[in-house]
């Protein structure tokens, strides 16, 4: 029985870690297919319900409204989804600019010029997020330009003016 419990022991004392990491790659891996598998197969039966559905109602006769007129349309620019947008990509920026900075940092010997180059790597995504930011202010100053508000144009209606 000793013998065994040593053969196993030897067996996993040097090459455990090893052993995880290769579990860890493999299982992201197997993740990684199965989602490919799952995507590809819910956009072809999703695609082959759309055309079930074009089918059946060019059968009856009715008009598939599938594809909406505006599609083809230009966007209307919309400042709040640029504000997203540039937010999303700043707090990006901060995040791998951190997580290079810190990971860099928490190193047995430490550089700090290894440390500041990964702190770098966040300045291509904040610089997007600061051109969202800009467009967006562009975008609704000239949309405050063509639809000027009227303010204090309300004024009450008396009961004879609508008789």
């Amino acid at each position: 029985m000793s013998g065994i419990l040593d053969a196993i022991t030897n067996l996993f004392s040097g090459s455990f870690s090893q052993l995880t990491e290769n579990l860890i790659v493999l299982g992201l891996g197997i993740f990684t297919l199965v989602l490919g598998f799952f995507g590809i197969r819910y956009l072809g039966r999703r695609r082959q319900l759309l055309n079930q559905e074009r089918m059946a109602a060019m059968i009856k006769g009715l008009h598939y409204a599938g594809v909406a007129r505006d599609v083809f349309a230009r966007p209307q620019a919309d400042a709040r989804d640029h504000v997203l947008r540039g937010i999303r990509w700043l707090f990006a920026a901060g995040g791998i600019s951190g997580a290079l900075y810190g990971y860099e940092r928490l190193q047995p010997d430490p550089d700090m010029l290894t440390a500041l180059r990964g702190l770098l790597a966040g300045v291509v995504p904040a610089l997007i997020g600061l051109a969202h930011l800009l467009f967006s202010w562009l975008t609704r100053r000239r949309n405050s330009a063509v639809q000027p508000t009227v303010r204090g144009s309300y004024r009450a209606v008396s009961r004879r003016a609508r008789v």
